[in-house]
């Protein structure tokens, strides 16, 4: 007995030693001595392994991947609301019975919508459950679309459009966050490319399946099928999508305390420069085609630019959360490498060709490249920091396409590229300097 009652402590000790071994804690060489016994490393092993053997495996939590298919899903509402004009144009102009260049301003009021938002819904909404915030914004999705697709009033039209981009921007902010917050630890950038592959969906099929609806049902047909998909997805999020909970009660939605963390302004430098070159090259992509004659195949050239966005947003998926920096670092790159070869040569098509090929590779996981990033560095303030993500993209949208027009009004469409060229320079500047080392 009274031999018992001092070694079990030891057995006790040997016991915690075995599992803190297993957890990677314990140092490799280790003798403990007690009651006069010295217990060597190899006795601890022998002695705790029928231990460890019997502690339960560790849980590895799924990928909620329905959850990130509403996500998508809500995503590609998103974007096909804001872009579906654009197939649309001379259908809307007609009917409002104004010019395509008045008609255009149906995409201008959703992003000005969007840009006036994002902040301020995220500073009202920040603490609130992120799927009723969801749900929100896909009844207000269906209902403006609805609207649109029956008001015949231009002006009112445009108010419409203004408060769909508001919904925009009150889902864009919230959208990485509740990705992040639904995915396991380990997967959270893979969670993030999942829910945007939405994003790539609408760019690749947005003009597309807009202008196929406007010839077989109208604009209005069209507006009217977006309300209804709409209401589908708000009902099926009701039943399938978990929710997640806002902040916490104490934390203050801060804006300059946010943009005060290390790496936070430079992932915000870095997407409005990326996102400005893009708008500057896109917005105009069918002039751009114009010196090498392919102008009249933007529509191929569109679904290539496309099929290389799906091929990115894929990769990315596979590969973002182990290597982001180096992602990020080739994304960008590659874009300049496009940039190039469009300055260099516009009017051949053998550079023009694979220019578009690099550019859209680029292009689909940039989202999640940089969401995944800002999520990295924002911590716990990810919602203020998405929701700045927001306004820095939105607002380099306008700046795109304001100073593409300027570009090619006084001085010439060869030098837009080379305008993109030194924005993504300057984006690359901010991202060696400021964000590359605090990412994985």
């Amino acid at each position: 007995m009274e031999q018992d009652r001092a070694t079990s402590p030891g057995l006790r000790q040997r016991v915690c030693l075995g599992v803190e071994a297993s957890m990677g804690y314990a140092p490799p060489m280790l003798d403990i001595k007690m009651s006069g016994e010295t217990v060597a490393p190899a006795k601890i092993s022998e002695e705790t392994n029928s231990v460890s053997d019997r502690r339960p495996p560790d849980k590895v939590t799924p990928m909620p991947v329905h959850a990130m298919l509403i996500l998508a899903m809500a995503a590609f509402v998103t974007l096909l609301t804001e872009i579906m004009p654009a197939g649309l144009l001379s259908s809307i102009s007609a009917g409002l019975g104004v010019s395509q260049a008045v008609g255009g301003q149906f995409i201008t009021a959703f992003a000005f919508g969007a840009l006036a938002a994002a902040l301020p819904s995220a500073a009202f909404s920040h603490r609130m459950g992120r799927k009723k915030l969801l749900l929100f914004g896909l009844v207000g999705f269906t209902l403006v679309n609805a609207a649109n697709a029956l008001v015949s009033d231009f002006t009112l039209s445009l108010v419409i459009r203004f408060l769909a981009g508001c919904f925009g921007g009150l889902v864009w902010a919230m959208f990485a966050g509740y990705a992040t917050r639904l995915a396991p630890p380990a997967q959270r950038g893979r969670a993030i490319a999942l829910a945007g592959s939405g994003v790539t969906l609408a760019m690749v099929l947005g003009a597309p399946l807009s202008a196929f609806l406007g010839q077989a049902i109208g604009w209005r047909g069209a507006f009217g099928a977006l309300a209804a998909l709409s209401a589908v997805l708000t009902v099926w999020a009701v039943i399938i999508l978990p929710d997640a909970p806002g902040t916490a009660q104490e934390e203050r939605f801060a804006i300059l305390p946010t943009l005060r963390l290390p790496g936070v302004a430079a992932n915000l430098a870095l997407i409005f420069s990326f996102v400005a070159a893009h708008s500057l090259l896109y917005v105009y992509v069918e002039p751009l085609l114009g010196p090498s004659g392919l102008s009249h195949r933007v529509d191929a050239l569109l679904l290539l630019f496309g099929a290389g966005s799906v091929v990115g947003l894929f990769v990315t998926g596979i590969l973002i959360d182990h290597h982001l920096s180096r992602l990020t670092s080739l994304s960008i790159a590659l874009f300049a490498i496009a940039a190039m070869l469009l300055a260099l040569g516009l009017a051949h098509i053998s550079l023009v060709l694979p220019a578009i090929i690099c550019w859209g590779l680029t292009t689909g996981g940039f989202a999640a490249l940089t969401q995944s990033a800002m999520a990295q560095v924002s911590g716990r303030l990810i919602d203020v920091a998405q929701a700045m993500a927001t306004t820095a993209w939105n607002l380099a949208v306008s700046t795109g396409g304001l100073l593409g027009g300027a570009l090619l009004t006084h001085v010439s469409i060869g030098s837009l590229p080379w305008m993109a060229l030194l924005l993504l320079l300057l984006g690359l500047a901010a991202f060696v300097r400021g964000l590359r080392p605090l990412i994985r």
